[in-house]
């Protein structure tokens, strides 16, 4: 597992060389270090892209730091588990629409480097994340390897969930490249 932050599992950059886009696990308990790896690698500008269920059941404590500009921007139908392994591309699709293009000129926008974050911060965070990567010029390759590394960092949690939830296909909520590569052969069509 790997992971910029101690209270996170998924914190990562979303360029290589660059702290100033970094996607997340949900911020529930930072601590004292992580806020201070925060603001010390300018990133001050927090991107919660959670439901506003989400949020209620488990709010970011940063949301009234006085030193972080806190913004709720929920990705449209992200909350949602798909019915099936074929679905979760088309739920990604599903996510481009008006909503993103403000999540993405709110952290295009950023006077400060940006954490954004969901629950786990593989679905709605990597969409966001493969947007920002593709804009960039990575590869599809580097973008494909950077969604499958949330499978490596979340795999305790990823276990957990399967122990909990045996009668759900785990090709749904497990990375696989297909679904990504998916999304990303849509976006070359459109």
């Amino acid at each position: 597992m790997y992971s910029l932050l101690q209270s996170t599992s998924n914190t990562r950059a979303v360029l290589p060389g660059s702290l100033r886009l970094l996607r997340s696990d949900a911020l529930i308990s930072p601590t004292e270090a992580d806020i201070d790896f925060l603001l010390a690698s300018g990133v001050s500008t927090l991107v919660d892209l959670r439901s506003s269920e989400e949020l209620l059941r488990r709010p970011c404590p940063l949301a009234a730091h006085e030193r972080f500009a806190y913004l709720h921007l929920p990705v449209t139908g992200g909350n949602a588990l798909p019915a099936s392994p074929d679905e979760v591309p088309r739920s990604y699709i599903r996510m481009v629409d008006a909503q993103m293009d403000r999540i993405l000129q709110t952290i295009a926008s950023a006077e400060t480097g940006v954490l954004f974050f969901c629950t786990a911060g593989k679905d709605r965070t990597g969409v966001v994340s493969a947007l920002l990567q593709r804009h960039a010029g990575l590869s599809r390759e580097a973008i494909v390897a950077d969604y499958m590394r949330s499978g490596r960092n979340l795999q305790e949690r990823l276990c957990a969930f399967a122990a909990l939830h045996p009668e759900i296909d785990p090709d749904i909520y497990t990375p696989r490249p297909v679904c990504m590569e998916r999304f990303l052969d849509w976006l070359d069509k459109h």
